[in-house]
């Protein structure tokens, strides 16, 4: 029995390496590394039991018992490692359904659908809490371009790129959602105007000072225009990513390659410049 004990206590190491290469990090990750030492030290244990037990040359009744109970055990360890290892395949299964139904496939942004649902909420809390919320829209500068001239998978690993440089560049309770085509926003809780667009501007630097290795070896370097905008008390909902979007038209009107920050009104830009750089002001646009 004490045998057949330890092949079940060694079998349950099996779904809980599963488990562990399912869950890579974290505290639940630590705690079934520490189980699976326990059980390595349980399988010790058993082994030391029945070399005691097979050195008595008398079967007691007690020693029989405690056969019995450690093969108990022995089997009850291996059937709830097997169930912890299908229960977290299913959580994590569903969690990547979750993700597909809320995640734009191709960049790894959150889509429309996510935003519709997050929102509302954000905007509530943030009104009732009292705490900035504002938002980046940027749009990549001629895109349209770039797909004409070397066709659409190499927009697509332009749009991996530059979505890859907003995530990384963005805190971990920043929303980074595929907005439209090209066009990607940002919904950064506990940001004034000020954070965002020092943001915004960081993120100008590294999609115009970064390439991307088209397969043919060459480099492509792209730029962006973005929209900067908060939410103010005297508005309702998510005017203020309207707001975002104005002011990134005035961004695209006055030479692209700049962050511009609401207000924002493009009728009131009479001539596109020349110049292109940073505009944290759209209405120094006039004195350009």
């Amino acid at each position: 029995m004490i045998l057949i004990g330890i092949a079940l206590l060694a079998a349950s190491l099996k779904p809980i390496s599963e488990i562990l290469a399912m869950v890579r990090e974290g505290r639940l990750h630590r705690l079934w590394r520490v189980l699976s030492s326990l059980i390595m030290l349980f399988m010790v244990g058993y082994a030391a039991f029945g070399i005691l037990s097979s050195a008595s040359h008398t079967v007691r009744i007690a020693d029989i018992i405690v056969s019995a109970i450690l093969l108990a055990g022995g089997a009850f360890v291996l059937i709830v490692a097997q169930l912890s290892a299908s229960t977290t395949r299913d959580i994590v299964r569903i969690a990547k359904l979750e993700s597909d139904v809320i995640r734009d496939p191709l960049t790894g942004a959150f889509n429309r659908r996510y935003l519709d649902q997050m929102i509302d909420a954000e905007v509530a809390i943030a009104r009732r809490t009292e705490r900035s919320l504002s938002a980046l829209l940027i749009d990549l500068d001629h895109f349209k371009h770039v797909n004409d001239t070397y066709g659409h998978p190499v927009g697509d690993l332009v749009l991996k790129h530059v979505a890859g440089l907003i995530l990384h560049s963005c805190r971990t309770s920043d929303r980074v959602v595929r907005y439209g085509g090209e066009e990607f926003l940002v919904v950064a809780l506990d940001s004034d105007l000020d954070d965002v667009s020092t943001l915004g501007e960081r993120l100008l630097h590294q999609i115009a000072g970064g390439s991307i290795l088209l397969p043919d070896n060459t480099q492509l370097k792209v730029t962006a225009s973005i929209g900067a905008a908060c939410l103010r008390k005297d508005t309702d909902g998510d005017d203020f990513i309207t707001r975002a979007d104005e002011a990134l038209y005035v961004a695209k009107q006055t030479g692209r390659n700049r962050l511009c920050t609401s207000p924002a009104v493009a009728s009131q830009v009479s001539a596109k410049p020349e110049h292109v750089g940073i505009l944290r002001d759209p209405w120094l646009a006039q004195a350009i």
